[in-house]
């Protein structure tokens, strides 16, 4: 089993969006947009990443959110056809994040233009919770998305998952533990504390940790914060890659997930942006064996070569 993870690819245009028809935190937004994130975040990078990608043959391709700067509708119908373009919704996994739903209208059009790529929501339940944890299984392997797009007030960036969420993770994962299977857990914001300062970060960081540390969650795989980033709690390994679309660190993650010998073989391989052609080199690489395999025979699609891709 070989999955991609690639997040906050910023990928809409807001040219032609005019500042003067925008309200409250909006406006705020398009200012960081047209002072810094335009030329911080570039549309060919994220080709280029894209294509190098797609060499990886991959069986899954996992986003982790920020696919637009200000939840716009004309920014998340944009997105869906870029969305579309990378394969369908049993082969792209997605979670949204705080600039996608971005302000009170953003849902609805997530919903809208996205709706093939997310977990249904729950009846009675218009929140941006409902339908979360949704758990994707690949034979013997399970990801489990969930969301912590809450809308924020000016200036911040903070997520929040909510007690029934987490309440539903925790059962949820209990499941995946109990059927011994390989398990991945998707979130846009930093999963436990003190990796970013409070104005962005998770406001139940700590309460998720927690359900980490006594579930053990093979892999955790977010965003964000636009750094490679690598950290451990307890034998959960936690990875957040750069931005897809950085013009200077663009990023993406290779996981390969294999069981042997009653065991899950893990390689992780990180994919870096290499100078202004946009080709991409190997930065650093990771191997370890990880939990019990339960059903060798049906983990998924059959090994992948680990080369390295050509120059693109």
């Amino acid at each position: 089993m070989r999955l991609i993870h690639i997040t906050d690819p910023h990928l809409s245009n807001l040219d032609d969006t005019s500042f003067l028809k925008l309200r409250g935190k909006r406006r705020s937004g398009y200012l960081s947009w047209y002072r810094n994130r335009r030329y911080e975040h570039r549309r060919e990078v994220l080709d280029a990443l894209i294509d190098s990608a797609r060499q990886q043959d991959p069986d899954l391709l996992v986003l982790t959110g920020d696919l637009v700067h200000i939840g716009l509708d004309s920014e998340i119908r944009e997105a869906a056809h870029w969305l579309q373009s990378l394969g369908p919704p049993e082969k792209v996994i997605l979670v949204p994040g705080n600039h996608d739903n971005y302000a009170q209208d953003s849902l609805d059009s997530i919903y809208r233009y996205w709706g093939d790529y997310l977990p249904e929501r729950l009846a009675g339940d218009p929140s941006y919770t409902s339908g979360y944890p949704f758990v994707k299984k690949s034979g013997q392997v399970h990801l489990t998305g969930i969301n912590s797009s809450c809308i924020t007030r000016i200036f911040s960036a903070t997520g929040t998952l909510g007690n029934a969420q987490l309440e539903r993770l925790e059962t949820s994962l209990d499941a995946t533990q109990n059927e011994q299977a390989f398990s991945c857990l998707l979130i846009h914001h930093p999963p436990v504390p003190g990796i970013i300062g409070r104005r962005k970060a998770l406001t139940d960081d700590s309460r998720l940790a927690a359900v980490i540390r006594r579930r053990q969650p093979q892999l955790v795989l977010y965003g964000h914060i636009h750094v490679n980033r690598e950290d451990r709690l307890g034998e959960t390994r936690m990875y957040c890659t750069a931005s897809a679309s950085s013009a200077e660190t663009a990023s993406y993650r290779i996981f390969d997930l294999e069981p042997e010998s009653g065991a899950w073989q893990c390689k992780m391989r990180l994919m870096t942006l290499d100078g202004p052609g946009g080709q991409f080199r190997l930065a650093s690489e990771a191997c370890w064996q990880s939990g019990i395999c339960a059903n060798p025979a049906s983990t998924g699609p059959a090994p992948k070569s680990s080369a390295a891709p050509a120059p693109a």
